[in-house]
C-alpha cells in the first residue's frame, strides 16, 4: 500500500505542490529517497529517523521507498521532513489518520528529538494552499506569517502532537497567546474565519512605523535646511511613487535628502505587506516579531560596487531576489549612480519599466515583482564641482564625455523627476525657520496615496507611476490647457513618447497633492521642470 501526502517545494519565490508517496517492503532496511532531490532532503533520512524514535516510536525495519513527485522537479530544502516522517509512521500503522490529510499540504522540518523547526516560504505555501482550496500542516514558529494569509492551518510545536492529533488523540487547548516559539505539546488551530481583519492588522502596522519613527534611524524632513525645489521634487516622488535622479556637488545633500525618504514613507497595506514579506522569507530578512511580516516599507540602499546578480537576483540553481525585488513596493536607492558599471546600468532597464524581472535557467524561467521607486544620486562630473559656483572643477572635456556616456538614453528616460541639488548657503544653514518634520509629510504623502488608491479602485493600479501609457486618459482628468502644454513642450524640448506619458504621471501626482480633481497647466509646468535633464551636461 502506499501513502500519498501533499507538501511543496519553491522555484524563485513561489511554491509548486508536491505528492510525496511512501511504500514500504520487505527487503534489506533503510530509506530510498527519488524525484530529484537535493542534498538537504536526502540527509532528511537521518533526520527523520531520529525524530521518530526520539518521540517515542518504533523506527520501522522496512525497506522504505519516497518518491517526490512530479520526478523532473528539484526539491529542495528541510520542508519535506514533517511529511515524510508522517507518511512512514501512517504506512507502517503506527499511527491510524482520522484527518483527511490529502486536504492539508504539509511542511516542517524537524530536529533530532522530534521538534518542529521553522521553515522558510511559508507564506508563498499559504498563497498555494488558498489557490488549491487546501489548508496547512506548519511549524508553530510560523503562525505569525500565516494569520493574515485567509487560509486555514494547523500549527504544531513537536512530530508527537501531529500524531496525537491526527489521530484523534488530542484535541487543541483553545486559543492562546502567539508566542515567538513553543514548548512541546502546543497545538493551534486557525480557519479562514479567524484571520485578522484589516483594521487590526492596520493597527500594528501603524505601532511599528510610529517606533521606528521615533527611533530616528534617518534624518527627518525638518533637519534638512534650504534646498526648497528639491524637498518638494522628494515629496512629490514619494506621492507617486515615481523615479527620481538627484545631481549635486559633493555635500550638497543628495544623500541626507535620499535618506529622509524612509521616514515620510506611508505603512505598507496588507496585501503589499504579503507579497514583500513573501520575497523576504527566500531571503533570510528579519520580519516584524507582531505579525510576522515585512511591517516597515522597504529602504533598500545599494552601493555602486554591487554585482548584477546581487542587484537583479540570481543564482546557480534557484535564483535568488535580488535588490530590486527586495526594494518591492518600496524605495531602491543608489547612491554614486554614475559609478555603476555600465552592465549593471543597463540592466535595470527592463525591471525599472515592467516592474518585475524574468531570471532564465536552463529548466526553467521564474518572474519576480520588483515595483520600486528608484532614488539615485550622483555628481555632475569626476572631480564633483562641474558648473558648481563656489568651486572650479578640474576635469576636461573628455573626461567629463567619459562620465556620461555610461548613462544611456533608455536608462535617463525611465525616470520621471530629474533635480539638481546646489550647497546650501551658510546663512541658511543657521537659519532655525520651522519647516514641516518627516511626521507631517507623511500623513500629506499617505492621504495622496489614498487619493491615488480610490481612483484606481477595482484594478491592480496603486501608484500613478503605475499606471500604463494606454490606461491614462481613462483614469486622469486633463484639461485642454494643460495637455496643449505638455504637446508643445514635448515638440520644443524633443522629449520622448515616454518622456511624455511621465510628464502626465507626474502633473497627475502634483495635482493630487494640491488637491485638484483634474491636471491643469500649474501642474504640468511643474512637472515640465523636474523634467530638465539639461542639468546632466549632455
Amino acid at each position: 500500500m502506499v501513502t500519498s501526502l501533499n507538501s511543496a517545494t519553491f522555484i524563485g519565490i513561489d511554491a509548486v505542490l508536491v505528492n510525496v508517496e511512501i511504500f514500504m517492503a520487505n527487503g534489506i532496511p533503510g530509506i530510498m529517497i527519488v524525484g530529484l532531490p537535493d542534498i538537504s532532503t536526502k540527509e532528511a533520512r537521518d533526520r527523520v529517523k531520529a525524530a521518530i524514535k526520539n518521540s517515542g516510536f518504533v523506527y520501522p525495519v522496512k525497506k522504505i521507498t519516497i518518491n517526490l513527485a512530479p520526478a523532473d522537479l528539484r526539491k529542495e530544502g528541510p520542508v519535506f521532513d514533517l511529511p515524510l516522517a508522517l507518511g512512514i509512521l501512517i504506512s507502517a500503522g503506527l499511527i491510524k489518520c482520522a484527518l483527511n490529510l490529502n486536504d492539508y499540504i504539509i511542511a516542517g522540518e524537524l530536529s533530532l528529538n522530534g521538534k518542529i523547526k521553522k521553515v522558510n516560504g511559508v507564506i508563498a505555501l499559504g498563497i498555494l494552499a488558498k489557490k488549491l482550496n487546501k489548508k496547512l500542516i506548519i511549524p508553530y514558529e510560523n503562525i505569525n506569517s500565516a494569520r493574515f494569509l485567509g487560509v486555514g492551518f494547523l500549527a504544531f510545536s513537536h512530530l508527537k502532537d501531529v500524531c496525537a492529533f491526527i489521530s484523534g488523540m488530542r484535541t487543541p487547548d483553545g486559543p492562546k497567546e502567539i508566542a515567538a516559539g513553543a514548548e512541546e505539546g502546543s497545538i493551534y488551530i486557525h480557519s479562514p474565519e479567524d484571520c485578522d481583519a484589516p483594521p487590526s492588522f492596520e493597527k500594528i502596522i501603524s505601532d511599528i512605523n510610529n517606533k521606528e519613527r521615533n527611533g530616528e534611524n534617518y534624518p527627518d524632513f525638518s533637519d534638512i535646511k534650504g534646498q526648497k525645489l528639491a524637498k518638494r521634487a522628494i515629496v512629490v516622488a514619494v506621492s507617486g511613487h515615481h523615479n527620481i535622479l538627484m545631481v549635486g556637488p559633493p555635500g550638497s545633500g543628495k544623500t541626507m535628502l535620499a535618506q529622509s525618504i524612509a521616514g515620510i514613507q506611508p505603512p505598507l497595506s496588507l496585501e503589499e505587506s504579503i507579497e514583500t514579506s513573501n520575497i523576504y522569507s527566500f531571503s533570510n530578512k528579519k520580519t516584524s516579531d507582531e505579525t510576522g511580516l515585512i511591517a516597515i516599507r522597504p529602504f533598500i540602499s545599494v552601493h555602486h560596487t554591487v554585482s548584477i546578480a546581487g542587484l537583479i537576483g540570481g543564482g546557480a540553481s534557484n535564483p535568488l531576489p535580488g535588490d530590486i525585488s527586495l526594494a518591492h513596493n518600496g524605495v531602491l536607492f543608489i547612491d554614486e549612480f554614475s559609478e555603476l558599471s555600465k552592465k549593471t546600468l543597463d540592466s535595470l532597464r527592463q525591471p525599472m519599466e515592467d516592474k518585475a524581472i524574468n531570471l532564465s535557467r536552463s529548466r526553467f524561467s521564474i518572474v519576480l515583482p520588483c515595483n520600486f521607486m528608484l532614488v539615485a544620486a550622483m555628481n555632475p562630473c569626476p572631480c564633483g564641482y562641474y558648473g558648481d559656483a563656489k568651486h572650479e572643477c578640474r576635469c576636461s572635456s573628455a573626461e567629463i564625455y567619459k562620465f556620461y556616456s555610461k548613462l544611456s538614453g533608455p536608462i535617463l528616460d525611465r525616470f520621471d523627476i530629474f533635480i539638481e541639488v546646489y550647497s546650501t548657503d551658510l546663512d541658511k544653514l543657521t537659519v532655525n525657520k520651522k519647516a514641516a518634520n518627516s511626521s507631517e509629510i507623511k500623513n500629506l504623502i499617505e492621504t495622496t496615496r489614498q487619493i491615488q488608491l480610490k481612483r484606481f479602485e477595482g484594478s491592480e493600479i496603486r501608484f500613478n507611476a503605475s499606471i500604463k501609457s494606454s490606461d491614462i486618459e481613462k483614469y486622469f482628468a486633463v484639461s485642454d490647457s494643460a495637455l496643449e502644454l505638455a504637446k508643445s513642450a514635448v515638440k520644443k524640448l524633443n522629449i520622448s513618447s515616454r518622456g511624455y506619458y511621465r510628464i502626465l504621471r507626474v502633473s497627475r501626482t502634483i495635482a493630487d497633492l494640491d488637491r485638484k480633481k483634474e491636471i491643469d497647466a500649474d501642474s504640468v509646468l511643474e512637472a515640465l521642470n523636474y523634467r530638465n535633464t539639461k542639468l546632466l551636461r549632455v
